[in-house]
């Protein structure tokens, strides 16, 4: 029988945290959604227990972490800055809490340009000071970051995995309601397979057109572009359980019309 708890979502007005309320909601889970804006909260009110503020906030995270037992972790980008220090004040703010079992959402790009990328630098981070379990779910790009644009600095053949949001979200729920994984484990969410933006545009029906660097982002894909970075592996086997997680649902439901000029 399925261990019942109070999960707390953090950053549940997000693309990922909103999916994972909705998916322990949907089997009559008590759930907690953490978040700033009260307009992305809106839509659980009466059916979550809803707690507005912010994550900086020590009083405020510390209350809403009081009873819950499965903690949904993502952090701010300005928690980024001193990754230790972020590391540390969690740990202060979860000691003496119920919280027994903690998924965070991770990258599955864990090298590049030979260093750790910010989020498996986090996860290190995180395992030397929490004590709780944790599971770094290590995921692909998001269909949804195909919003962005269909056009960028990535050279039109560089494959790198893919992940629908919705296979994130469906992961997370089962693993934070089961509560069945214990020390410091990683999950690769990697999708069924990689794929270039040719091809992904052109799945899209537009031809992709491969734009320049610019002095704020080469940076970020001149590594990408040069073959100077690191994957997790993918599972040995893999089955796509639900249409909502392949390329032509996001494809034909979720796309954004302005990310496809020609």
């Amino acid at each position: 029988m399925e261990k019942q708890n109070y999960i707390l979502i953090l950053g549940a007005g997000g693309n990922i945290g909103g999916k994972i309320a909705d998916r322990l909601l949907a089997q009559e889970v008590t759930v907690g959604v953490v978040g700033r804006n009260p307009e992305n909260l809106k839509r659980f009110e009466g059916k979550a227990e809803l707690w507005l503020g912010d994550f900086n906030d020590d009083t405020f995270l510390k209350e809403a972490l009081r009873k819950a037992s499965s903690l949904f972790l993502t952090v701010p980008d300005s928690a980024f800055s001193d990754l230790n220090a972020t590391a540390a004040r969690l740990a202060r703010l979860l000691k003496d809490t119920p919280v027994t079992h903690i998924v965070n959402i991770s990258n599955s790009i864990i090298k590049k340009a030979g260093q750790a990328t910010r989020l498996v630098a986090l996860e290190a981070e995180l395992n030397y000071y929490l004590e709780q379990h944790m599971l770094h779910l290590r995921c692909g790009n998001f269909f949804e970051n195909l919003n962005w644009g269909l056009h960028t600095p990535y050279a039109p053949d560089l494959k790198l995995p893919y992940v629908s949001s919705y296979e994130v979200a469906h992961v997370a729920a089962a693993h934070l309601l089961q509560q069945d994984f214990t020390g410091k484990q990683v999950q690769a969410l990697t999708g069924n397979q990689d794929y270039s933006m040719a091809e992904l545009a052109a799945a899209a029906g537009v031809n992709y057109r491969q734009l320049p660097y610019s002095d704020e982002n080469v940076h970020f894909y001149k590594p990408f572009n040069e073959g100077d970075f690191e994957v997790e592996p993918r599972l040995a086997s893999y089955t796509l359980a639900d249409e909502q997680f392949t390329l032509a649902y996001f494809l034909k439901h979720d796309l954004k019309a302005e990310a496809m000029p020609v």
